[in-house]
């Protein structure tokens, strides 16, 4: 009867101690955004030259969270981190102005989400989020 109460107490145990995402941790998300300058926005041929992002807002949302969580800037070279994560699914996004010409009039033009969902598999996990383009008009 002792073990049984033992191993009830420890299987409680270690699921209460199981944490969400979010800080805590020794992982990171970094990553690097792109800035793609095209004559017409909605025109992938029109693709002038590609720069570095600097000074860009990103986000990151922990797990299921609505909103944000947190936030950096990109340094001159475009790139961002995030530290001390624990494991866990998160999404890290932008903002870039409009390329689909789908946004309807009462929606920013200036604010089409470019968004990666990553996962840290453990708290000292580092996950790199590749591939963030953003555009605009020279």
């Amino acid at each position: 009867m002792k073990k049984i109460l033992f191993l009830l107490i420890l299987a409680v145990t270690v699921v209460a101690c199981e944490k969400d995402p979010g800080t805590g941790g020794a992982g990171t998300v970094s990553g690097s955004i792109s800035k793609e300058f095209r004559v017409v926005l909605t025109n992938p041929a029109t693709a002038l030259y590609t720069v570095p992002a600097a000074d860009i807002e990103v986000y990151i949302v922990y797990g299921d969270h609505l909103s944000p969580d947190d936030k950096v800037m990109t340094d001159y070279n475009g790139n961002f981190e995030f530290r001390n994560l624990r494991k866990g699914k998160y999404t890290v996004y932008t903002y870039s102005k409009d390329t689909t010409g789908q946004n309807p009039p009462t929606t920013d033009p200036m604010k089409m989400p470019v968004l990666k969902e990553i996962e840290l598999t453990d708290n000292e996990d580092h996950a790199v989020v590749s591939d963030l383009t953003i555009y605009d008009t020279p």
